[in-house]
């Protein structure tokens, strides 16, 4: 998914490139798309080998001894003991706590100081901000991120519609009441006198206060912990879950790119997906795959299944073992990652799959390049971000219109017929081990589910009915990518001055032929407006990408009346 179109690279930086660039396809495919392998060790052997010896310590399982033997191919076709939502295999309450953990919401990159913004997890809506009042921050560009419930406990209205004062608090746009997001006190109640036993008494009770929520940043990203602040220990929360390679003292090497999105499928569909390693090649076939390229996949797992996750290896690995083995770490619940390394180069494909509402997640993908030569990491750097993220969007929307389609075909079986993941689906390779693994660690170590608010429906939404639904990009990526909606924006005034431009010079072009110029004049005049109107068409293409992805995708070609369809949308900009 994390494809951008490549710049061309100098000689002396060409060879490398050329040696990563298949493995790195294949890497970045998997990672969305499920094809590059992983393992949550640093770049060294030897950390690999101290990772994996202490893996078991790490891992440990309820049920390790019993469990470890049902995640190889055999097991896979023997179903997984089904479950509530609530409870384990065992019929007995989950003890896994979905809410101490902490999730990314968006990349730093994308945000702004000026306003609040809204983004709902595990099914609670939340409001985070920049406190621009409190100790610089390098992290964070200064300032502290902070965030509460988004929901004002005058009149339940989302406080993310309010703004910042300059205090640094957030405050309601229907009444103004504000709200310090350290502690979620309220701070101000302008419907009451500004002194006296009434407003102390108001200010003073827990009606009057907002749940705040510890935030952290780190790579780049904002993370939240939806526990509240008040009762959480700082010394015992959780790390936060980030890519060691990264902040190595060789990060120097690494490039990254990066995407957000959110999806119309579930958190579990979307890490099934990215762990799917067969894929690729049919799935992504004329993107980051060739069906050519389709070989057998036995995938085994390194460690038990645990309420930490799962690592595992294909050995073998891509293009008949061409790049070497690729290992796989799922850092439960929401961090899955692929590891493939070569002598000239480590590539990583991470995903944050990040549960919103029941059938809708974010992605978070991260997409690092450590490459020992440094004219492959000059060259990386030149393209822009949202010209890489046209690529990636695309690679995602591969298999975006079956994956929302299936989840609803599987829930079926589920609840209608009673059937498990295992029953409902035949998987009799190695290739779906980690498939198979990770609906396990859902039934068995998660409780079925992510923990959603008591009372809200574990169930799918509607299905979208219309292929621009599901292949929307505008709402679900452009209007929380900073960089890509500067980019529309630049491309929209661009466009609206060719198009003066075009005028301009066809009218001229047709006043100097009326009056018997020499023909140089107006047909240099008529083709500065054929130049004129050619850019601006090219570029009505890259804004039409930037609000609904192209349909079909690149592993079959277009009908005739889809071409037609296409060519007219894009004329319609």
């Amino acid at each position: 998914m994390a494809t951008a179109t490549r710049p061309r690279v100098a000689t002396r930086g060409r060879a490398a490139v050329a040696a990563a660039r298949p493995a790195a396809t294949a890497a970045r495919g998997v990672g969305v798309v499920g094809s590059a392998a992983s393992s949550s060790s640093s770049t060294s052997s030897s950390r690999v080998a101290v990772r994996r010896a202490a893996a078991p310590s790490l891992l440990s399982s309820r049920r390790a001894s019993s469990r470890g033997s049902a995640l190889v191919p055999t097991a896979i076709a023997s179903p997984p003991a089904s479950s509530p939502a609530t409870e384990d295999a065992a019929g007995e309450p989950s003890s896994y706590d979905w809410h101490n953990q902490w999730y990314p919401v968006a990349f730093v990159a994308d945000l702004v100081d000026d306003a609040p913004f809204t983004f709902t997890l595990l099914g609670e809506p939340l409001v985070f901000w920049k406190d621009k009042t409190t100790t610089t921050n390098s992290a964070s560009g200064g300032g502290t991120y902070r965030c509460t419930a988004d929901k004002c406990p005058h009149r339940l209205v989302p406080l993310s519609e309010g703004r910042v004062n300059d205090a640094g608090e957030i405050e309601c746009g229907y009444h103004g009441w504000t709200f310090d997001g350290a502690s979620g006190k309220c701070t101000s109640i302008p419907q009451l006198p500004a002194t006296g036993n009434a407003i102390d008494t108001a200010l003073a009770s827990p009606r009057s206060c907002v749940t705040p929520y510890p935030t952290a940043v780190a790579q780049g990203m904002l993370f939240v912990l939806p526990v509240s602040a008040l009762k959480s220990d700082p010394a015992s929360r959780p790390p936060v879950p980030v890519i060691p390679e990264i902040d190595d003292p060789g990060a120097s090497h690494c490039v990254v790119q990066d995407i957000s999105r959110d999806l119309p499928m579930d958190y579990a569909t979307l890490l099934e997906n990215v762990m799917d390693i067969s894929h690729v090649p049919f799935t992504h076939h004329g993107s980051v795959g060739r069906r050519e390229n389709a070989t057998p996949v036995v995938a085994e797992l390194t460690t038990e299944l645990a309420d930490g996750g799962f690592e595992g290896i294909w050995k073998e690995g891509p293009r008949n073992g061409k790049y070497g083995s690729q290992y796989t770490h799922f850092q439960a619940p929401a961090l899955m990652r692929h590891t493939l390394r070569t002598d000239q180069f480590t590539t990583l494909t991470v995903v944050y799959a990040v549960p919103t509402t029941p059938g809708r997640c974010r992605l978070m993908a991260r997409f690092p390049f450590i490459f020992k030569a440094a004219p492959p990491r000059f060259f990386f750097k030149l393209v822009p971000r949202w010209w890489s993220h046209l690529n990636q969007n695309s690679i995602l929307e591969d298999d975006q219109i079956f994956l929302h389609k299936q989840e609803r075909l599987i829930e079926i079986e589920k609840n209608v017929r009673g059937k498990a993941y295992a029953q409902a689906c035949y998987m009799p390779s190695q290739a779906d081990t980690y498939v198979g693994a990770f609906r396990r660690w859902i039934v068995d170590n998660a409780g079925g589910s992510p923990a959603w608010p008591k009372g809200m429906k574990d169930a799918l939404p509607p299905q979208l009915t219309t292929k621009e639904q599901i292949l929307d990009r505008f709402h679900s990526h452009t209007e929380h990518c900073k960089s890509c909606a500067v980019a529309l924006s630049n491309l929209t005034k661009i466009r609206k001055a060719l198009r003066v431009v075009a005028l301009v010079a066809l009218a001229a072009a047709a006043g100097t032929f009326a009056r018997a110029a020499p023909p140089k004049v107006w047909i240099g005049l008529s083709a500065i407006a054929a130049i004129a109107a050619g850019i601006r068409e090219w570029m009505g293409g890259l804004v039409g990408k930037m609000k609904v992805g192209p349909y079909p995708p690149p592993r079959r070609p277009p009908s005739l009346m889809e071409a037609a369809l296409e060519s007219a949308r894009i004329g319609l900009i």
